[in-house]
């Protein structure tokens, strides 16, 4: 029995989802999963290692967004990281750019402080919660 959930499981695998989500699938944890793919010597795809950077000796992984970020238990954007060691903590209501519009570029030189309204006005390229939109009729 468990062995044919196993195949089943594998099967969804190999189609290209992950191992956590193959658990979620069949309510299982990620590792229970992996656990149960090494026991019944199914091959498992390389991890695909992802670029980093490193700031004040924290790593900080690049993400499918374009923003590097922590990986270990904070998860802190890289930018809002480094403004905070240069500075002080971000003020609410507000948001950081980067001048050259480049995510990865994160030296403190690159980085500059915005009212998210502000930012949103001068910066916005499309849908924005911070800004309102405007209906035009077509006629």
């Amino acid at each position: 029995m468990k062995n044919k959930q196993y195949q089943e499981m594998y099967k969804e695998y190999l189609k290209g989802y992950s191992l956590a989500e193959v658990g979620k699938m069949y309510g299982m944890t990620r590792q229970s999963v992996y656990s149960g793919f090494k026991l019944r010597g199914y091959d498992l795809r390389i991890k695909k290692l992802l670029p980093f950077q490193t700031f004040n000796n924290i790593r900080f992984t690049l993400m499918n967004n374009g923003y590097y970020r922590r990986t270990d238990k904070d998860r802190q954007l890289m930018h809002s990281y480094v403004w905070e060691y240069y500075y002080d903590k971000i003020p609410i209501g507000y948001d950081l750019h980067h001048i050259n519009h480049d995510k990865t570029d994160n030296r403190i030189k690159n980085l500059e402080l915005y009212t998210k309204s502000e930012h949103a006005k001068k910066f916005n390229t499309g849908s924005n919660q911070h800004v309102k939109k405007t209906l035009q009729k077509t006629y």
